[in-house]
C-alpha cells in the first residue's frame, strides 16, 4: 500500500511539473513578465521572528526575500541577489516555500528568470548609454564639421563681397586646366572685370561708399552668373569669373548681361556732393577662352589684357581676346 501511494505521489508530482512548469519555459521566450505563481510563500519575518522593521521585505506580502538586495537577515543588512544566494537556498524561508519538488522547481525558475530579467534590464541601460553617447558624438562631430566648413568657407572668401578670394582662384584654376588636358572636348572661359574710374569715385565719395560699390557688384554678380559658375574678387576693383564648359559666344552673353546690369543699378550716396542722389558705374569686361597648352596665368594675362583692349577703347564693354 505504501508503494502504491509512493507511485501516485510521484504521478501527482509529475503531472503537476508537466502542467504548472513545463509551459513556463515556452511563455518566459515572449512573456517578460511570466513567473511560477507560488501559494507557499511565508512572511519571512514570521518564520524568523524578525523585530528589523526597516527591512525591506518587513511587513510585505508575497515578497521573495531571497530576491531582494538590502534584507537584515542573521541580524545585518545582506548584499545582492547573487551575493546571498547560496544561503538563502538554505534558509528556513526558502524551505518552508517549497513544500514540493514543484514548488522548489518553480522557485528556481523564478530566481534564473529574475537574474536574466536583471541581467537584460542592465544590458539595456548599457545599450542606452551607449545610443546616448552615440547621439551626443555624432551630433558633436556634425558640429565640428560644420565649423570646419565655415572655417574653410572663411578661408576661401573675400569679406566685402561675398565673393571667393584671389587665393582660391588659382586653385579653382588648377583643377579647370586640368580638366581641359585630360583629353576631351571640355573648355572653359573666363572674365577679367574692373570698375571704371573706381580711384576717382573713392577720392570723391570715399572709401565707404566705394566699398558700398564693390559689395553691391558682389551681389549683382551673385544674382546673374549660373550654379556653376564662380566669382572672385582679384584685388581692388578687379574680379575674375570662371565660367566652366563654356565658349567664348556664351561668355560673352554673359559678360554683356553683367555689364549691363551693373550700369542701370544706382548706388545712392548718402554724403556724397550730390546730397543723395543716385550715382551709376560701369565695368569693363576682358574675355578669354581656354585654348590647348595654356596655363592659368597665360589665361589670367589674356582676359588681363582684354580687360584693358575695353578701358584704352572708352571703357563700359565688353572685348573678347584676340579681336
Amino acid at each position: 500500500m505504501a508503494a502504491v501511494d509512493k507511485v501516485r505521489k510521484g504521478d501527482e508530482l509529475l503531472a503537476r511539473i508537466h502542467d504548472e512548469i513545463l509551459p513556463l519555459f515556452g511563455r518566459a521566450v515572449i512573456d517578460a513578465g511570466v513567473m511560477f505563481n507560488n501559494p507557499h510563500l511565508p512572511k519571512c519575518w514570521e518564520v524568523e521572528g524578525c523585530e528589523s522593521r526597516d527591512c525591506p521585505v518587513y511587513g510585505h506580502e508575497q515578497q521573495r526575500c531571497w530576491q531582494m538586495a538590502g534584507t537584515f537577515c542573521g541580524g545585518k543588512v545582506q548584499g545582492s541577489f547573487v551575493d546571498k544566494y547560496s544561503s538563502c537556498l538554505n534558509c528556513d524561508v526558502f524551505k518552508n516555500a517549497c513544500p514540493s519538488l514543484v514548488e522548489e522547481l518553480g522557485e528556481q525558475l523564478n530566481n534564473m528568470l529574475f537574474l536574466l530579467r536583471k541581467q537584460r534590464h542592465r544590458t539595456l541601460e548599457e545599450i542606452g548609454k551607449i545610443e546616448y553617447l552615440n547621439r551626443e558624438l555624432t551630433t558633436s562631430l556634425e558640429s565640428l564639421d560644420a565649423k570646419n566648413r565655415e572655417i574653410q568657407e572663411m578661408v576661401i572668401t573675400d569679406t566685402l563681397t561675398g565673393l571667393y578670394n584671389r587665393h582660391y582662384l588659382f586653385t579653382v584654376l588648377e583643377d579647370e586646366v586640368a580638366r581641359c588636358s585630360r583629353g576631351t572636348h571640355y573648355t572653359f572661359s573666363m572674365l577679367m572685370m574692373d570698375v571704371d574710374n573706381f580711384k576717382a569715385f573713392n577720392d570723391t565719395y570715399g572709401h565707404p561708399e566705394g566699398d558700398r560699390v564693390l559689395s553691391g557688384f558682389g551681389r549683382l554678380l551673385k544674382e546673374i552668373l549660373r550654379k556653376s559658375d564662380r566669382a572672385f574678387r582679384y584685388g581692388g576693383e578687379e574680379f575674375v569669373v570662371i565660367l566652366p564648359d563654356t565658349d567664348h559666344t556664351i561668355a560673352y552673353i554673359i559678360g554683356e548681361r553683367i555689364r549691363r546690369a551693373f550700369r542701370e543699378r544706382p548706388f545712392v550716396i548718402g554724403q556724397g556732393l550730390d546730397g543723395g542722389a543716385p550715382v551709376f558705374k560701369t565695368v569693363s569686361v576682358g574675355i578669354a577662352c581656354h585654348e590647348a597648352g595654356l596655363d592659368g596665368s597665360q589665361l589670367l594675362a589674356r582676359a588681363d589684357e582684354a580687360m584693358y583692349q575695353a578701358k584704352n577703347g572708352g571703357r563700359d564693354q565688353t572685348v573678347r581676346f584676340g579681336e
